[in-house]
C-alpha cells in the first residue's frame, strides 16, 4: 500500500471492540498486518478490548497491542469490567485494566498535530450503557483548551455521544451536557467512539454548538461485526483537514482493504464540514 499522507499529517488508527476472548479466526493476524503496513503515529483503542473482562483476556490484549509496532493508548469499555463476582463491578472495577492494560484509562496525548483526551465512559452500575460526568468533561476540556496552534483537539470514549440513560439503548448518560462543555470550553474538533459495532462517520450537529467531526468505528475482530465485515478507521490529521478511511475485511477475503474515505475541512469560526462525498471503491489489500 502506498503511503499518501503529507509530511505534516499525523496518522491515527482508531480501533474499538477487539473482544479478546471471542474473536473471528484470522482477524487479529489480518488486522496486525494492515496496521503495520499503514505505519501509524498512534493507535487509539476505544474500549471493549475483551469479552468478559478476565485478567487473561486483558493480558492478551496488552500483548497484542504491544506487538503492533506503534504507540497506543486505550480507554475501557463495558466488557472490560469484570462480570463475576458482581461486587467487583462496584468495588474498583478497573483494577485489572489499570494493572494489565493501562494505568491511566483517561490518558492524555500531546502531539504536533493533535491534543487527545481519553475519557472513561463506563458505568459499573449497569451492564451496557455508559455515563460521562461533567467533571470528567471539564477536565478534558481544560486539557484541550491548553493546546497549541495547529493542534486538532480530539476526545475518545467507548460509548457514543447519545444521551440515552437506559441500559438497553447503550448510550451515554450525560452526553449532551458533556458535549456542550467540550465544545464551548475545549473547542473539540473530533470525537472518537465505538461500542455499537457499526461504522458512523460524519458531522455532529447540535443546536447552538460548533460542528465537529464524529468517528464511530465498528469491530475489526469480533464475530458481532457489521454485515459487510470487520472494520477499523485510519485517520490523517492536518492543521485544517481530517481524512477518515474505512478499512474492511469482508467475510470472503483474508485481508483488510480500504473501501472508502471521508474528507473534512475546517471552516470559519472553527466549524467543520464534509468537502467530498464518500468513496465506495475497493483498493489494494494490506
Amino acid at each position: 500500500m502506498n503511503d499518501t499522507r503529507t509530511h505534516d499529517c499525523l496518522r491515527l488508527i482508531h480501533l474499538s471492540d477487539l473482544h479478546f476472548g471471542d474473536q473471528t479466526a484470522g482477524s487479529a493476524a489480518a488486522l496486525k498486518q494492515a496496521i503495520r503496513s499503514l505505519k501509524p503515529d498512534l493507535i487509539v483503542v476505544t474500549g471493549d478490548l475483551t469479552q468478559r473482562g478476565r485478567a487473561s483476556e486483558l493480558g492478551s490484549a496488552r500483548d497484542y497491542l504491544d506487538g503492533l509496532g506503534a504507540p497506543w493508548v486505550a480507554t475501557p469499555g463495558n466488557h472490560d469490567l469484570p462480570r463475576w463476582p458482581p461486587w467487583r463491578r462496584l468495588v474498583d472495577p478497573l483494577q485489572d485494566f489499570r494493572r494489565l492494560v493501562s494505568p491511566r484509562p483517561d490518558a492524555r496525548v500531546d502531539a504536533d498535530r493533535m491534543r487527545l483526551a481519553l475519557i472513561d465512559s463506563t458505568n459499573p452500575a449497569v451492564w451496557k450503557a455508559g455515563r460521562i460526568q461533567p467533571e470528567a468533561a471539564r477536565e478534558a476540556a481544560a486539557y484541550l483548551a491548553g493546546g497549541r496552534s495547529g493542534q486538532l483537539r480530539v476526545v475518545a470514549t467507548h460509548h457514543p455521544f447519545d444521551d440515552r440513560p437506559g441500559d438497553k439503548m447503550g448510550g451515554m448518560h450525560g452526553a449532551a451536557e458533556a458535549l456542550k462543555i467540550l465544545c464551548h470550553e475545549g473547542e473539540v474538533d473530533l470525537l472518537l467512539w465505538g461500542h455499537r459495532h457499526r461504522t458512523e462517520i460524519g458531522i455532529l450537529y447540535q443546536e447552538g454548538l460548533r460542528c465537529v467531526v464524529g468517528s464511530g468505528t465498528a469491530s475489526p475482530t469480533s464475530p458481532r461485526c457489521e454485515k459487510k465485515g470487520e472494520s477499523f478507521h485510519a485517520l490523517d490529521l492536518g492543521e485544517h483537514a481530517i481524512s477518515i478511511a474505512l478499512w474492511r475485511r469482508s467475510p470472503d477475503t483474508e485481508r483488510f482493504r480500504r473501501v472508502g474515505t471521508r474528507h473534512f475541512d475546517r471552516q470559519k469560526e472553527n466549524h467543520w464540514r464534509e468537502v467530498e462525498p464518500e468513496l465506495e471503491e475497493e483498493e489494494e489489500a494490506v
